[in-house]
C-alpha cells in the first residue's frame, strides 16, 4: 500500500475512533497504533505491557468476550471493557482479527479497538427493561379473552381471561367444542369463517341460550362482546387455525389506547438505541416486538410471535437448532442467557449476520409464565470484514501447502528416472554383451520417455493454470482420431491388455479443438494403462444434436468410493508408489472445463472404471458437407 493510502487509512480509523494493536505473546507486550497510544498516553513506540494494560481496565462486560490478557494463549474473539484513559473512563470494544508467526518465529496476535458509547447504551437498555415491564403488566391485566380453534372449528386452547369472562372452572370443560355448533354465535360470522374470511362483530352474549353447549357456573344474564375472528395460515398459505378474541367494548377501547401509547414509546426507544427488541412468554408465545427486531431476523413486521418463536424459518439450520435448544433449556429451568451470532437468509437467497441476545426475565411456570427478552443487532458488515481476512489467510496457507506438495512430488518423480538414466548410461562403456546393451538402451529410453512425459505434464498444467492455453476449433473425423490414438498408444499397452475401439457404424465429424481432444484421449488411455494389468481398454463415443460423449473403459483395479471425489485434484494418486505426480486427471479436468464440458467416472473396485467426457459441439455425419451456416 502506498504511503498516502496508509496515512489516509490511519486518519480514517482515527476519525472513526478506532485503532489497531499487536500482541507479542513472547514479550507480553502490546504495540498500539497512534489513536490508542494517544488515549493511553504512551510513548512514541506505542508499547505497553499486558500487566500495565490490565491495570487500566476498570470494568469488563462479559457478552461473548475475552479475558483482557493473553495468559495461556486463551482468547475469545471480542471483549468490551471500561478503560482508564487520558480522556477519562471510556468504553472500548476490542476484537481479535487474526494470529500469525513472524519471520523470527514469534507468535503474534493482531486486532482492532473502537471507542463505544457505553453509558448511553446501558441507559437505553435500562429504559428498555423499565418500558418492557410496564408493557408486560398491561398485557397481563388486559381483560381480553382468547380462544384458538383448529381448521375444523374444534376449540384447542383458551387463556385465563376467557375462563373468567365465561365463568368457567377450568378450560378442560370447554375444550373440544365446535365453534360452528355455538348456539349464540351469529350465523353471519359462521358463514364468514366457512369462507375463510376474517370477521369483526359486536353482539350480546346470552348465557340462557347455551343449552348445554358447555359447562358454566352462569346460567342467566348477558355480556356485550366485541369479537374478532382471524384465520391463521401456515407458511404455505394453508388455513390451520381460527383465532377468536373476546373483549368488553369499554375495556377493549381503553386497552387499545394504552397499547398504542406504549407501542409508540417503544418504537422511539428502539430507534434511539438502534437495536431490535422483543419480549415473549415462551409457554404461550405471546409478546411484543419492535419493527427493528423483525427486520434484523428477516421477518415481516407485525407477524405473530407464535409463528416465529421456536420456528425461526429465516435462520440457518445450525443457528436455529442452538436457539431452540436454549428455549427448551429455559423451559426446563436450565438456562437463563444466550448470546450468539446467527445467519439470516433474505428474500434474494443471501445471508446476513445478526447478533442475538436472549435473557430470561421471569420464570414462573406455576403461573404459566416463562418470559424472555430478545435484543438483536445487525453485524453483517463486521462479518464481511472478518470473512475477507479469513479468506486471505486460508488462500495463503493453501498456496503454501500446494507449493510444498508440488516440490515434494516433483523432486521424487524427477529423481527416479534421472537416477536410472545416469546409472545405466555410466555402465554402457563397460558392456560387451549385446543383449545387455539392448536391455540397458531400452531401460534408458523408457526412463527418457517417463521424464519427458513428466515434464510435459508439468508444463501443460502450468500453461493451463496460467490461462495461456487457447482453443482452435476445427472440423475433424472423430472415428479417425480415435483410431490414430489407438495406434500410437498400442506399443505402451501392457502385454496382457488389449486396446480396443467401439465406434458407430456411421462416422461423424465434430467441430472441436483436435489437439486438445487428442490430449484428453491420450491421458485417459495412459491412466487406464497404469491401472490395468489384464483384460482390455476400450474407447467409444456417441453423439446427439448438441454434444459428443467419449468413453474410456478399462478392466483395471477400479477406484474406491472414498477416492472418487479427489481423483481430479492435483497431486492426488490412488497408488502412492505408482509413477507420476498425479497431474494427468487434473489436466484432463482443466481441458474439459476449458471446452465447457464435463467429466464423470463410474468405477467398481476389482472390476474397472469408465471415464465419460461430454463435450458440447456442432456435429455432422461424415458424408455431409461442412459449412459455417447450418
Amino acid at each position: 500500500m502506498k504511503k498516502a493510502d496508509n496515512n489516509f487509512l490511519s486518519e480514517l480509523m482515527t476519525k472513526a475512533n478506532m485503532g489497531w494493536w499487536e500482541a507479542d505473546l513472547e514479550s507480553q507486550n502490546y504495540i498500539c497504533s497512534g489513536y490508542i497510544s494517544t488515549l493511553l498516553g504512551l510513548k512514541e513506540d506505542g508499547v505497553i505491557s499486558f500487566d500495565d494494560f490490565n491495570k487500566r481496565i476498570i470494568k469488563e462486560e462479559q457478552h461473548h468476550t475475552t479475558v483482557h490478557s493473553f495468559d495461556n494463549n486463551q482468547q475469545i474473539p471480542e471483549v468490551v471493557y471500561l478503560l482508564d484513559t487520558c480522556k477519562g473512563a471510556i468504553w472500548i470494544r476490542s476484537k481479535i482479527c487474526f494470529q500469525r508467526t513472524d519471520e523470527n518465529g514469534k507468535n503474534k496476535i493482531y486486532g482492532i479497538a473502537e471507542a463505544q458509547d457505553g453509558p448511553d447504551m446501558a441507559s437505553a437498555y435500562q429504559a428498555l427493561q423499565r418500558s418492557e415491564q410496564i408493557l408486560y403488566n398491561i398485557y397481563k391485566n388486559l381483560p381480553v379473552g382468547i380462544e384458538l380453534y383448529d381448521k375444523d372449528g374444534i376449540l384447542v386452547d383458551l387463556n385465563n381471561k376467557e375462563l373468567d369472562l365465561f365463568y368457567l372452572e377450568r378450560k378442560e370443560d370447554l375444550l373440544g367444542i365446535n365453534i360452528f355448533d355455538n348456539p349464540i354465535f351469529p350465523e353471519e360470522m359462521k358463514e364468514k369463517l366457512k369462507k375463510k374470511e376474517d370477521a369483526d362483530f359486536t353482539f350480546r352474549y346470552d348465557f340462557s341460550k347455551i343449552n348445554g353447549y358447555y359447562k358454566t357456573r352462569k346460567k342467566t344474564g348477558t355480556i356485550d362482546l366485541v369479537t374478532k375472528v382471524t384465520v391463521l395460515y401456515d407458511n404455505k398459505g394453508n388455513p390451520i387455525n381460527y383465532l377468536l378474541i373476546n373483549a368488553d367494548k369499554t375495556e377493549t377501547t381503553i386497552a387499545y389506547n394504552k397499547i398504542q401509547e406504549f407501542e409508540s414509546y417503544f418504537e422511539l426507544v428502539g430507534d434511539y438505541a438502534k437495536v431490535g427488541y422483543a419480549n415473549c412468554n415462551i409457554l404461550t408465545n405471546e409478546g411484543y416486538a419492535l419493527k427493528s427486531w423483525y427486520k434484523n431476523i428477516g421477518e415481516q413486521e407485525g407477524r405473530p410471535l407464535s409463528e416465529i418463536i421456536g420456528i425461526y424459518e429465516h435462520f440457518h439450520s445450525e443457528d436455529r437448532a442452538v436457539i431452540n435448544q436454549f428455549i427448551s433449556d429455559v423451559k426446563k429451568g436450565q438456562g437463563n442467557k444466550l448470546s450468539r451470532e446467527v445467519r439470516v437468509i433474505r428474500e434474494d437467497g443471501s445471508y446476513t449476520w445478526t447478533h442475538v441476545n436472549l435473557l430470561l426475565n421471569k420464570y414462573a411456570p406455576q403461573d404459566h409464565i416463562i418470559e424472555i427478552i430478545s435484543i438483536n443487532y445487525d453485524i453483517t458488515e463486521l462479518k464481511k470484514t472478518e470473512e475477507q481476512l479469513i479468506k486471505a489467510k486460508n488462500k495463503a496457507e493453501q498456496s503454501d501447502r500446494l507449493k510444498s506438495a508440488f516440490l515434494a512430488n516433483i523432486s521424487h518423480e524427477i529423481r527416479t528416472p534421472l537416477n536410472a538414466i545416469v546409472g545405466f548410461s555410466s555402465l554402457l562403456p563397460n558392456l560387451t554383451n549385446t543383449e545387455e546393451l539392448e536391455l540397458y538402451y531400452t531401460l534408458i529410453d523408457q526412463n527418457n520417455n517417463l521424464l519427458l512425459k513428466l515434464l510435459n505434464d508439468i508444463l501443460d498444467f502450468s500453461k493451463i493454470e496460467a490461462g495461456h492455453t487457447e482453443l482452435h476449433p476445427d472440423w475433424f473425423n472423430l472415428s479417425d482420431l480415435i483410431a490414430e490414438t489407438i495406434v500410437e498408444n498400442t506399443p505402451h499397452t501392457p502385454p496382457n491388455v488389449k486396446l480396443l475401439s467401439k465406434i458407430p457404424k456411421q462416422d461423424y465429424i465434430v467441430e472441436l479443438d483436435r489437439l486438445q481432444t487428442k490430449q484428453i484421449l491420450n491421458k485417459l488411455i495412459s491412466n487406464a494403462q497404469k491401472n490395468t494389468i489384464q483384460g482390455h481398454i476400450e474407447i467409444s463415443y456417441k453423439t446427439n444434436k448438441q454434444n459428443v460423449q467419449i468413453n474410456v473403459t478399462d478392466t483395471g483395479h477400479g477406484i474406491p468410493k472414498d477416492k472418487l471425489k479427489i481423483i481430479f485434484e492435483r497431486f492426488e494418486k490412488l497408488d502412492p508408489f505408482a509413477q507420476g505426480v498425479g497431474l494427468g486427471l487434473p489436466i484432463i479436468k482443466s481441458i474439459v472445463d476449458m471446452m465447457k464440458g464435463n467429466i464423470t467416472v463410474d468405477s467398481k473396485v476389482g472390476a474397472g472404471s469408465t471415464f465419460k467426457v461430454t463435450l458440447p459441439c456442432r456435429i455432422k455425419k461424415a458424408n455431409e458437407s461442412v459449412s459455417g451456416n447450418f
